[in-house]
C-alpha cells in the first residue's frame, strides 16, 4: 500500500501542513492509524479517497493540537511544498487562503474546504462524499468562502 500511495500522502501531508518535517510526522501518524484500522481501508469503495480523507483528518489534529499559527505562505512557498501544482481547475487564490485557514474552520468547513479548493472537486462530488445536497454544499462553500475573503464569482465558476 505505500508504496502504490505513499508519494501521493507524503504530498498531501506536507501541502496540509505547510512544512516538510511537519509533513513527515503526520504521514507518520496517518501510517499508525493504518496500522489499526487497516480492515477499514479493505472495506473502502475508493482506497485513495479513503487515504486521502484519513490524511486530511490526521493532519487537520495535528494542526488542531499544535493550536501554533504558522507564518503565511507565499505561491513561492507553496510550490517548494507541492511542486506538482494544484489540481486542473483550482483557483490557486483560494487554494492558499484555504491552506491558510484551516485551523480556524470548522471540521466540516474543512472537510469542504479541502474538497473544493485543494483538491479540485465539483459541488456534486463533494456533495456525495460528505452525503448532503449540492445545495447545501454550495451554501458552505459560498460561507467558507466569504470567511476567506474570497469572491463568489470563482465559486459560481467552479460549481458547474
Amino acid at each position: 500500500m505505500y508504496h502504490r500511495y505513499g508519494a501521493l500522502l507524503e504530498r498531501r501531508c506536507r501541502l496540509l501542513m505547510r512544512d516538510h518535517a511537519l509533513g513527515e510526522d503526520a504521514l507518520q501518524e496517518l501510517l499508525a492509524v493504518l496500522l489499526r484500522r487497516g480492515r477499514q481501508l479493505r472495506d473502502a469503495d475508493s482506497p485513495y479517497r479513503w487515504l486521502c480523507r484519513a490524511a486530511d483528518r490526521t493532519c487537520l489534529d495535528l494542526l488542531r493540537r499544535g493550536k501554533r499559527v504558522r507564518e503565511a505562505l507565499s505561491h513561492d512557498g507553496l510550490e517548494s511544498l507541492d511542486p506538482l501544482g494544484p489540481a486542473p481547475g483550482v483557483d490557486a487564490e483560494a487554494r492558499l487562503a484555504a491552506l491558510e485557514s484551516l485551523a480556524q474552520l470548522d471540521e466540516d468547513q474543512q472537510d469542504l474546504a479541502i474538497m473544493l479548493f485543494v483538491d479540485g472537486m465539483s459541488q456534486s462530488d463533494a456533495a456525495a462524499e460528505l452525503g448532503v445536497s449540492r445545495v447545501t454544499v454550495n451554501k458552505r462553500a459560498q460561507r467558507i468562502r466569504s470567511r476567506l475573503g474570497l469572491s463568489t464569482i470563482a465559486s459560481e465558476e467552479t460549481s458547474s
